[in-house]
C-alpha cells in the first residue's frame, strides 16, 4: 500500500535517492547580477533566451545594490552559478574574500556590458562555470572564454567526468595529479563497477581506458607507470600509487534504534557498519527507517550532522519489500511491535532502485544498521548509470 493514500504502487515510490534530474546546467540555480542599465539589458536578453537555448528554468536576474560585497556574500551559497555583468576587476575584488575551495565555491562567470564575451572565472569544472560560460555565450551570441588547461588542449579531465557522473573524487587532492597525467598524454585506466562506457572520450589511442573492477589486481597498485581510477564504493587495501577513487552515491543505510539514542551513537554505528562492509563513507547517500522513527531526535540530528537525506517508510511499504525479497529473515518481535517483520534491511532496500544488501542487519549497541547498494543511478548529466 502507498504511504500517503496515493494510488501508485509502492515500488514506483521507492527511489528517493535518485530524483529525476535535468541535463546540466539546466538544473542549476543561476543568478545574473548587473550594475548598470546597459548591464541590465544584457541580463534581460540572457533571461529571455536561456530556457530555449540552454534549457531549464531562466536565471534569477538581480540588480546589484551597495555594498556589493555583502550582497554577493548573501548569494554565494544560495546559487550554484553566479553570472556578473560588469568588469572582471570588480568581480575579482568582490569575491576574493569568499573563495573557499573549488569543491564548495559556485561557478562564476563574467560578461561585459555589451555581451561580447562570457568569461569562466572560478569553478570551471566542479562549479560548472565552463559550461555556464558556453551556454551564456550561446544565449547572447558572445564568445565564451575558457582557460582551464584540459579544455584548452582538448583533453578530458577527471574532475569534470566525476561531476558529470555525480561521483566524488577521493582524495580530492589527487585530482590535479590525474589531470596532469592526462595533459601529459599518459594513459589513465578506470576500473569500475559501473557502466561508464558511454561517457569515456573516444580516441585512438585513447587517453582513458575503461575496465571492469573484476579485472583489477593489487599488483598494479605499485606499477610506477599506472595512473589508476577506481570507481567503487568498496575500500581497496590501499590507495593506488598514482590515482584516486571515484565514489558513487550508491549506498543507503537502513537504521533501527532504541528510543532516546543519541546522534553520536547512530553515527558511530554507521561508521562501524561501513567498516564491517568495507565501504566508503563518501558513497553513503541516504538514511532510511520506519515512520515510527520520524520524531526520533537522535536520528534526525545524525542525518543533519552527516548532511544526508532521511527517509521513512510505513509498515505496508516495508512489507512490500519482503514480497520482493522473500529470502529476508523476519523478526516475530518486530512484527508484533510494528506490523512488519523487519526494518533495517527492508528500509535500506526500499531506498534504492534494484538494490542489493551489502551488509545484513548488524547490532551496534542500541542501534541496528543494514546497508544496500543501488543497481542504477541517475548521473548528474541526466543519464542512467547501471552497476555492472
Amino acid at each position: 500500500m502507498p504511504e500517503t493514500g496515493e494510488q501508485e504502487p509502492v515500488q514506483e515510490q521507492r527511489f528517493p535517492l535518485l530524483p529525476d534530474r535535468p541535463l546540466v546546467p539546466a538544473g542549476q540555480r543561476i543568478a545574473v547580477i548587473y550594475l548598470t542599465p546597459a548591464g541590465g539589458a544584457v541580463a534581460r536578453r540572457l533571461e529571455a533566451a536561456w530556457p530555449q537555448v540552454a534549457g531549464g528554468r531562466a536565471p534569477t536576474v538581480i540588480t546589484a545594490t551597495p555594498p556589493l560585497r555583502q550582497m554577493v556574500a548573501d548569494l554565494w551559497h544560495r546559487f550554484d552559478g553566479l553570472v556578473f555583468i560588469m568588469a572582471v576587476g570588480i568581480v575579482v575584488r568582490t569575491i576574493a574574500p569568499l573563495l573557499e575551495s573549488k569543491w564548495r565555491d559556485p561557478g562564476v562567470v563574467v560578461i561585459d556590458e555589451i555581451g561580447s564575451f562570457a568569461v569562466s572565472l572560478v569553478g570551471g569544472h566542479w562549479g560548472e562555470a565552463n559550461c555556464l560560460a558556453r551556454n551564456a555565450a550561446a544565449c547572447l551570441g558572445a564568445v565564451p572564454v575558457v582557460t582551464t588547461a584540459t579544455d584548452v588542449q582538448g583533453r578530458p579531465a577527471i574532475d569534470l567526468l566525476a561531476k558529470q557522473w555525480g561521483f566524488r573524487p577521493d582524495p580530492r587532492s589527487r585530482v590535479k595529479e590525474v589531470n596532469s597525467a592526462l595533459l601529459a598524454g599518459e594513459r589513465v585506466v578506470i576500473y569500475t563497477e559501473w557502466d561508464l562506457s558511454a561517457d569515456i572520450p573516444a580516441s585512438d589511442p585513447g587517453p582513458i581506458s575503461c575496465c571492469s573492477l573484476q579485472e583489477f589486481t593489487t599488483s598494479v597498485l605499485d606499477d610506477p607507470e599506472a595512473v589508476l581510477v577506481l570507481v567503487t564504493s568498496r575500500m581497496v587495501s590501499k590507495l593506488p600509487r598514482r590515482g584516486l577513487y571515484l565514489r558513487p552515491p550508491s549506498l543507503a543505510a537502513g537504521i533501527g534504534c532504541r528510543r532516546g539514542v543519541a546522534a553520536a551513537e547512530i553515527t558511530d554505528a554507521l561508521e562501524q557498519a561501513l567498516r564491517l562492509a568495507g565501504r566508503s563513507r563518501d558513497s553513503l547517500a541516504l538514511l532510511a527507517s520506519h515512520t515510527v522513527k520520524a520524531d526520533e531526535a537522535g536520528l534526525l540530528e545524525a542525518s543533519g550532522q552527516l548532511g544526508l537525506e532521511l527517509k521513512f517508510f510505513s509498515s505496508d511499504s516495508l512489507d512490500d519489500v519482503f514480497k520482493l525479497h522473500p529470502d529476508l529473515q523476519r523478526s516475530q518481535f518486530v512484527q508484533k511491535q510494528l506490523g512488519v517483520g523487519g526494518v533495517c534491511e527492508t528500509a535500506a532496500l526500499a531506498a534504492v532502485p534494484d538494490g542489493a544488501l551489502v551488509l545484513m542487519k548488524g547490532k551496534f549497541g542500541r542501534v541496528t544498521v543494514a546497508l544496500a547498494e543501488a543497481g542504477w543511478l541517475w548521473s548528474a548529466s541526466g543519464r542512467v548509470i547501471r552497476r555492472t
